[in-house]
């Protein structure tokens, strides 16, 4: 039992603890209020699965976007009827390396969804067994492809990254089937699961192809046009003699008309809608009887450009499965980028779903996602002495149109502006505008900004690149109203695309100009004092000798510079990418003619653990002290147009439980009351316990006094429902697990 004046001093410790970590995670609102997880990134062509990530019993939502192959953790803290998810950022690192496409389907029976997903280049699909742990863990089980018997010998079962295949229990014995389309075509192919048939149990993954054009449909090579009753005698040789090609296509299998048998929606590439194809046959084959090309018919059809794919699952908790639809389409420039998750709740019953649309930007509505792309800055708008931030995009789906049966759009470009209305330690952002200075009426695209005083009036200016490579250049007049000065500033261009910063690079006192462009390089403008303000004189197209173009991916790089100083005055470059990566390099003061040294100190700087910098892709990175504590916060955007944040205390979410040298075990999980914590060796000393929310802001920290059987306890009666995080160190040991209270 402790002393009075000991738990005193542990609960003042706990209050400054838990007032310097809420000063981490800046908090972000909107016009609808406070937002639930601004820094995740943004959104755009979604995949969904359920998984319990946490051990409480309750299927927690996962989402993978494709634009970057970024998986995000949702857990599920809400109760029946009700929809609350948390996000956290920290399981994500738990999951294996996914690629354009994923499936978390049960092949195996053991209640723990496994992980299928596009094997990159194999045109196949490789699967992930889920040992059943909590934090999950997965293991290669099927690679470089999935293999079907075909025609005398096992062959790949054919999966691009342009269709998305149904994973599903087609002929209803207990094991996993496939359904794809046919390589050159229109027909829809059954892979047929063999494991119950040979072995009496359904954990293999043992396939044969049981039929060439299942559902008896085929679809229009050059549309979304689809017919019925088509599989005539031989037709497979008649369709490859014409050359057909497949264009891609979503499935989505469920019985939705109560009968027991599985119906069939599709969704085709460069189309908005999903079709619903009515299952007439029987249990030994499907014979697609009737279609319905607005789905759901009974309420709000989808619209979704483009691709859309469906996926089931009990979003409120009310026992009945509810439609998620998300664009699937490969193309990143033609998605409805801002509003691309339409939820749908089943108002009616499992066997009759009336699905009723309530939301067409689900999640996307509690984090910052601007459209395609995000292009922070942080500097002090409106002159109250505190750092604020607009960001610049790609652009937002504006107006989807055809050239030639292919579908394009237009993307219409703006900047928002986050006024900081809390204080220099503890800063809130709230959304003022978005579109500052009124730039979408110039319906550029890629408009990325940069800030400065360019004409000596001693107010900001404001410089924005843009996707012709060009500048544009703003200066705010006497009433604070940005004003348009120039489309083409100085007769400035790079190559393709044109990303700035204003920095005094050399130190000379006047603002210079570094230049991110589409082939990975940097542009360096040295500034020189005229009678009108600053001019720009090219110095180099290949400053550092940075380059940032991973040729092994793409042709292009997109750098995006942002020179920055270290807490000791080292000046460093950060440099975002086309393939998501954030660069660092130093060496850079004194040596703008020499090459700039690349570093891995990335982590250092920020004081995080095991945090990927890998950031989906087109990334574009700021650093700055967003809370004056004397250190650097990393924001960093991507082409799904949200911001992620990285701070000094990061090292509380990544979940890298596996890998803490002090090891313990937890019970009961979820606790109620007393959780018991036992190690699995001896402690020399007390323990230094840690309680952390899924925010990294830290509730609760005490000594824990272990007894002889190696054990201790920790009343956490006083928490509310969720899930936490548990730190416990001793010496320089330190381990980490997450518990549910309840």
């Amino acid at each position: 039992m402790y002393k009075p004046y000991f738990v005193w001093i542990i609960f003042i410790f706990t209050l400054v603890s838990s007032h310097v970590f809420a000063q981490k995670t800046p908090t972000v609102s909107n016009s609808a209020g406070s937002l639930a997880f601004p820094w995740a990134g943004g959104l755009d062509a979604c995949q969904f699965g359920r998984m319990d990530l946490d051990g409480d019993s309750k299927e927690d939502l996962l989402v993978f976007d494709r634009r970057g192959n970024r998986l995000l953790c949702f857990l599920n803290t809400a109760g029946p009827g009700e929809i609350n998810y948390v996000y956290d950022p920290g399981l994500g690192i738990n999951f294996p390396e996914l690629a354009e496409w994923v499936i978390f389907a049960d092949y195996d029976s053991d209640g723990h969804p496994d992980i299928f997903t596009y094997s990159p280049g194999w045109a196949g699909m490789k699967v992930f067994r889920n040992r059943g742990s909590f934090p999950p863990q997965f293991e290669l089980v099927v690679w470089p492809y999935l293999t079907s018997f075909q025609g005398g010998g096992y062959v790949n079962i054919l999966a691009t990254n342009a269709d998305y295949p149904a994973i599903v229990d087609v002929d209803q014995d207990g094991d996993l089937d496939i359904l794809t389309f046919w390589s050159l075509g229109t027909f829809i192919e059954l892979h047929t699961n063999m494991s119950m048939e040979k072995y009496g149990h359904a954990d293999s993954l043992d396939f044969m192809k049981t039929d060439f054009c299942w559902g008896r449909v085929a679809e229009n090579e050059e549309n979304n046009v689809m017919y019925l009753d088509t599989c005539l005698f031989d037709q497979a040789q008649f369709v490859e003699s014409r050359g057909l090609r497949h264009r891609g296509a979503t499935f989505g299998v469920k019985d939705l008309t109560g009968d027991g048998l599985p119906d069939l929606l599709l969704g085709d590439v460069d189309y908005p809608g999903i079709t619903f194809f009515e299952n007439g046959g029987n249990e030994q084959e499907a014979i697609m009887l009737s279609q319905d090309t607005a789905f759901p018919s009974s309420t709000t059809a989808v619209r979704l450009f483009s691709m859309p794919l469906p996926f089931f699952t009990d979003i409120n908790n009310d026992g009945l499965t509810d439609l998620l639809v998300s664009p699937f389409d490969p193309n990143p420039l033609v998605t409805e980028n801002k509003q691309s998750i339409w939820l749908y709740l089943n108002e009616g019953t499992e066997d009759q779903p009336i699905y009723r649309l309530v939301s067409r930007d689900f999640l996307q509505n509690q984090m910052i996602d601007l459209g395609s792309g995000a292009f922070p800055t942080v500097f002090d708008v409106n002159n109250d002495g505190l750092r604020d931030l607009v960001i610049g995009n790609i652009g937002v789906f504006s107006q989807p149109y055809y050239i030639n049966g292919t579908l394009h759009a237009d993307q219409l470009s703006q900047l928002a502006y986050y006024q900081n209305v809390g204080t220099a330690n503890v800063p809130r952002f709230q959304r003022m505008d978005e579109d500052f200075a009124g730039l979408k009426a110039l319906e550029k695209e890629g408009l990325v900004p940069a800030f400065g005083d360019l004409n000596n009036d001693g107010l900001a200016d404001l410089l924005v690149g843009t996707a012709e490579g060009k500048l544009l250049f703003l200066a705010q007049d006497e009433a604070g109203e940005w004003v348009l000065q120039s489309g083409f500033f100085q007769q400035i261009q790079v190559s393709g695309w044109a990303a700035p910063q204003l920095f005094d690079l050399n130190a000379d006192g006047t603002l210079d100009l570094v230049l991110g462009q589409q082939n990975g390089r940097l542009s360096y403008y040295q500034g020189s004092q005229n009678q009108t303000g600053i001019g720009f004189s090219k110095v180099t197209d290949f400053l550092g000798e940075v380059d940032v173009t991973d040729f092994a991916l793409s042709y292009d790089g997109f750098s995006v510079p942002n020179f920055f100083f270290a807490p000791n005055n080292e000046l460093l470059l950060a440099v975002g990418s086309e393939q998501g990566k954030v660069y660092l390099f130093e060496q850079i003061a004194g040596n703008l003619q020499g090459a700039f040294s690349p570093s891995d100190r990335l982590a250092t700087i920020l004081d995080t653990i095991g945090v990927d910098f890998d950031r989906g892709f087109r990334s574009a990175a700021v650093l700055a002290d967003l809370n004056a504590d004397g250190q650097p916060e990393m924001l960093v955007g991507n082409f799904s147009g949200g911001l992620e944040l990285f701070h000094a205390n990061v090292s509380v979410l990544p979940g890298v439980l596996e890998r803490q040298e002090l090891q313990f075990k937890l019970a009961p999980n979820p606790v109620e009351t007393d959780l018991q914590i036992r190690f699995n060796d001896m402690m020399d000393a007390n323990v230094v316990a840690s309680i952390f929310d899924l925010s990294g802001r830290i509730l609760l920290q005490q000594i824990i006094k272990v007894d002889d059987a190696f054990a201790g306890v920790l009343d956490v009666s006083k928490l509310s429902d969720g899930v936490y995080l548990l730190q416990l160190q001793q010496s320089e040991r330190v381990g980490r697990q997450r518990f549910v209270k309840r």
